[in-house]
């Protein structure tokens, strides 16, 4: 700094001179600008409760410390609240001796506590500090007392009946807070909130939150938070109130979906109400007829004490009341017929294979009874028995004839020819050779004729009198005499697509078995005609043939 003076005044001996004056002016400035008292410039204080009057000296190492003391300017003149010399200790005004003390006393620090705050202490507190060669410092700062309000919630002037408009519900309350406290309250519902203020003593505020609501029954439990903020809480304050709505009994009747039949046992059905205050009085009525006997109406249930009845069917209402009102609901009870086993089967669905399901249907325990206007119910026991003997029957009798169809079946497919097929068909592994009769060229001229030389080419059939039959008794070719009209009348519609110019043979369609074909004539029906003869005299037993 001094070089730029220099610099500003050039070397002149009038500078020269003046210049050791500036240095020493310069440090005493300094010397004051470091030594200073620091306290707050403002305290606020909470009601009853303790507060800190901070005072920190700050002096440089060539100062030395004489004596602090705390003062308080009064309309009356000032007062001295305590003393600390670092020599003699701490004095403590007889008047503060039981309020007053430092904190922790030494060179740079003389803060003191005041115990017990009250409005009387609102006001101004200075700090002094004598030092060796700078004197005395000090410095002031204002004490302000803040009131932490009293904080409550109280119910509204009415009771909250559901349906009625809107109505008081509570009221929060900050009382005497200093400063006035901020209130509000917390609430899901569709209520609203009104404020208002007015002023206390010593300068403090009482503030009141109305929160108003048109009741329902839904409100009934729902709680509410009154929140109130103040400089004096460290945090929100929080009071929950829980809304009392008084409603008539809301009922629900527990059992009218179920599905009832004729003859089912211990039946009931439940009237169970929602009501503030509780319900006082339960009552069953039957509208469309007197409540039938047998039932018992205790305790807000309908107990059937008997097996259901068709006559049981009807209008039944369940009608209960408290000190808010009365209230009822009508159920429609209807009793069915009973099904064919149970009363009212349950079903059960169990995946057994993916995309498909299997149904077990598990009965109640109770059963239907079937009656009659001359017959009495037979118990419980002897009509399972009867139903359960006569499905199974059924069942035995279905299977007895599955098995019977099936066994008849079989022999068809095994049988493998009769009396009238006129030909064999053996089995594939029948050690037999074939015994095939095969027609000798001097037999086919006896047959069709003489040839005349033309072989086989001329041959003709001879007409159907004129067929031979060898070794056959004549009297056997009586057509009458062998079979009747009937096996006529048969043999001409069976084989009468063969009849046309392409058979050589007009009494028959050939046969591929190696066999000639043999009508009905050839078979005698005599006691011997288990034998067939053949053309070339052999004669073989129908039993050897068929079995």
């Amino acid at each position: 700094m001094a070089e730029e003076v220099r610099h500003i005044f050039g070397n002149s001996t009038f500078f020269n001179g003046l210049l050791p004056l500036l240095g020493l002016l310069l440090s005493v400035c300094t010397g004051v600008w470091a030594n200073k008292v620091v306290v707050p410039e403002q305290v606020t204080a909470v009601l009853g409760k303790n507060v800190t009057l901070t005072c920190r000296v700050e002096v440089s190492t060539d100062l030395s410390l004489t004596q602090s003391s705390w003062e308080r300017r009064l309309p009356s003149g000032t007062v001295t609240l305590a003393v600390f010399n670092p020599q003699y200790g701490t004095s403590i005004a007889e008047e503060y001796s039981r309020r007053v003390h430092f904190l922790k006393p030494s060179m740079h620090d003389v803060s003191i506590v005041l115990e017990g705050m009250s409005f009387a202490d609102i006001g101004t507190y200075t700090c002094k500090v004598v030092t060796f060669q700078l004197g005395n410092m000090q410095a002031s700062t204002t004490v302000d007392i803040m009131v932490e309000p009293k904080v409550y919630v109280s119910p509204g002037s009415l009771s909250l009946l559901a349906g009625d408009g809107e109505t008081l519900v509570a009221t929060c309350t900050a009382e005497r807070g200093r400063p006035a406290a901020e209130v509000f309250w917390e609430s899901d519902l569709p209520g609203q909130t009104s404020v208002a203020s007015q002023e206390e003593p010593e300068g403090t505020t009482t503030t009141l939150v109305h929160y108003i609501l048109a009741p329902t029954r839904d409100a009934f439990g729902r709680s509410l938070s009154c929140v109130v903020r103040h400089p004096a809480l460290s945090k929100d304050f929080r009071i929950p109130y829980k809304l009392n709505v008084f409603f008539a009994p809301d009922i629900t009747v527990m059992g009218q979906e179920d599905v009832w039949y004729v003859g089912q046992k211990h039946v009931q059905l439940d009237c169970r109400a929602s009501a503030n205050p509780p319900a006082l009085l339960h009552l069953w009525t039957r509208l469309d007829a007197p409540m039938p006997a047998g039932v018992d109406t205790s305790n807000g249930s309908l107990v059937f004490t008997r097996p259901l009845k068709s006559s049981d069917s009807g209008q039944y209402r369940c009608e209960v009341q408290n000190d808010v009102g009365q209230s009822f609901q009508d159920v429609r009870f209807l009793v069915l017929e009973p099904p064919p086993t149970t009363a009212a089967p349950t079903t059960t669905t169990k995946s057994i294979l993916p995309g498909t399901s299997l149904t077990i249907t598990a009965s109640i325990h109770q059963r239907a009874h079937f009656t009659s206007p001359t017959q009495a119910s037979p118990p419980d026991s002897s009509l399972g028995t009867i139903v359960g003997g006569a499905v199974g029957g059924i069942l035995i009798l279905v299977l007895l004839m599955a098995l019977a169809g099936a066994f008849y079946m079989r022999q068809r497919r095994t049988f493998r020819g009769d009396y009238y097929t006129k030909q064999y068909i053996g089995p594939s592994d029948m050690q037999k050779e074939s015994q095939l009769d095969v027609l000798q060229p001097h037999e086919l001229h006896d047959v069709y004729g003489d040839d005349s030389g033309n072989g086989s080419q001329d041959l003709k059939p001879k007409p159907e009198g004129d067929i031979i039959y060898p070794d056959y008794p004549n009297d056997h070719k009586d057509m009458e005499a062998w079979s009747d009209n009937l096996s006529l009348k048969r043999e001409d519609t069976y084989y009468s697509d063969h009849h046309n110019h392409h058979n050589v043979n007009p009494s028959g369609p050939p046969l591929h078995n190696g066999s000639p074909y043999l009508q009905d004539e050839c078979y005698d029906n005599g006691t011997d005609s288990d034998y067939v003869s053949h053309v070339d005299g052999s004669v073989i037993s129908r039993r050897e043939w068929y079995v």
